[in-house]
């Protein structure tokens, strides 16, 4: 009997972590929506015209508001926006929205050019990589 009362203290203790988690980031994206405007559907494309394409814009904002809007309804995306120091964005994600981005337009995500380490994470330099498109490495291999 006492492994079970072990197992639902561990349970108990992770439930209470992740509340505590979920509270901060809630509080995390308030700020900042506070701290800057949120950008409506129309006005996103206009922000980043001279960093990509419509297209590009649309895309990521399709993909971003539903990470932005779940921690604070009304936050969307804005592109100075860092999504990995302003909200509680896994590291791993901005790959899934650069696959879906490669895969809805039927092009090869491998063989893009490397996301440079040293660039800060941010809407807008993540939208400038999407169209930059392929390395020309690869363009000129083929």
């Amino acid at each position: 009997m006492n492994g079970w009362w072990f197992a639902a203290g561990c349970v108990g203790l992770y439930l209470l972590l992740w509340a505590f988690s979920a509270r901060k980031w809630r509080k995390q994206a308030l700020a900042l929506a506070e701290r800057r405007p949120n950008p409506s559907r129309e006005e996103f494309p206009v922000m980043l015209a001279g960093d990509c394409e419509r297209d590009v814009a649309e895309f990521l904002w399709d993909e971003l508001l539903p990470e932005w809007s779940c921690w604070y309804a009304g936050l969307t995306p804005h592109p100075d926006d860092d999504y990995l120091k302003d909200l509680p964005i896994d590291d791993e994600e901005p790959q899934d929205w650069f696959e879906h981005y490669c895969d809805s337009r039927g092009l090869d995500w491998q063989r893009w050019a490397n996301w440079d380490r040293n660039r800060p994470t941010t809407v807008r330099n993540f939208a400038r990589w999407l169209q930059s498109g392929l390395a020309p490495a690869a363009d000129a291999a083929e």
